[in-house]
């Protein structure tokens, strides 16, 4: 079967995206979603990218991934996985789930809901069943991206946005219009940043990368030399110390 084919192939490449991605010293922001939700035109829409956007079921197979520049300055690696869907012929599943595990590595999870489809709401629950399953970590922010507000017709237009507008970390947009994507690159930065705490660790001198990320961040406000290695006084939100530790 070609799709099982495409399947194993991505697999294969999958640990060596995991290791690539331990390299780069900026959160993760994992699109996820019920297959043609919208995720690939929502990526090209924040990246500029022109990955594949079609129609059909697994239209993304090998997980893309782009840099974004949020309106404070910070830089995040926006990554789009292979869409969703229910009832899997069980030949597929484990593959389906080991393309699906490097969502486990991000720092933020961008549900992507085609907020128009009839079967909106079961969409959604297959989608946290199968994050669930995945074994995303409880605490992991989540925005629900209400995506093809274009197709509504205008009282269900105006009634999306005004739900999304007071429900908490929900934002309802256009891929196709571009309508609401300050609004989410807003709300992607409200949820990386976090609240900052200051931290005091000791990082061993062997572990000089570790250390020089955390310069390159700006999280530095005390760095002094003891037998066991560096005393450093770090200020982060929660999930730049996540990224931390994958280092």
């Amino acid at each position: 079967m070609r799709l099982k084919r495409q399947l194993d192939k991505v697999v294969k490449t999958r640990t060596l995206h995991r290791a690539a991605r331990a390299k780069v010293p900026f959160p993760i922001v994992a699109l996820v979603g019920y297959t043609n939700a919208g995720k690939s035109t929502l990526f090209n829409r924040l990246t500029g990218a022109e990955v594949m956007a079609k129609d059909m079921l697994f239209a993304t197979l090998d997980p893309t991934m782009r840099r974004v520049v949020l309106p404070t300055g910070d830089e995040v690696i926006l990554s789009d996985t292979v869409g969703f869907i229910s009832d899997l012929p069980t030949e597929l599943v484990a593959a389906f789930r080991a393309t699906l595990e490097e969502v486990l590595d991000a720092d933020l999870v961008l549900h992507v809901r085609d907020i128009g489809h009839a079967q909106t709401a079961e969409q959604a629950r297959e989608v946290e069943t199968i994050l669930s399953g995945l074994g995303l970590p409880d605490d992991t922010p989540k925005i629900e991206v209400w995506n093809k507000i274009d197709t509504l017709d205008e009282e269900a237009h105006e009634a999306a946005l005004e739900r999304a507008g007071r429900t908490e970390s929900v934002s309802a947009v256009s891929a196709v219009t571009g309508e609401g994507m300050e609004a989410l690159l807003a709300a992607i930065s409200q949820a990386l940043g976090g609240v900052k705490h200051l931290e005091t660790l000791v990082v061993p001198f062997a572990a000089g990368r570790k250390r020089a990320w955390l310069f390159d961040q700006g999280l530095v406000e005390g760095d002094t030399p003891t037998e066991e290695g560096h005393e450093m006084q770090i200020r982060w939100s929660a999930a730049q110390k996540a990224r931390y530790e994958r280092l």
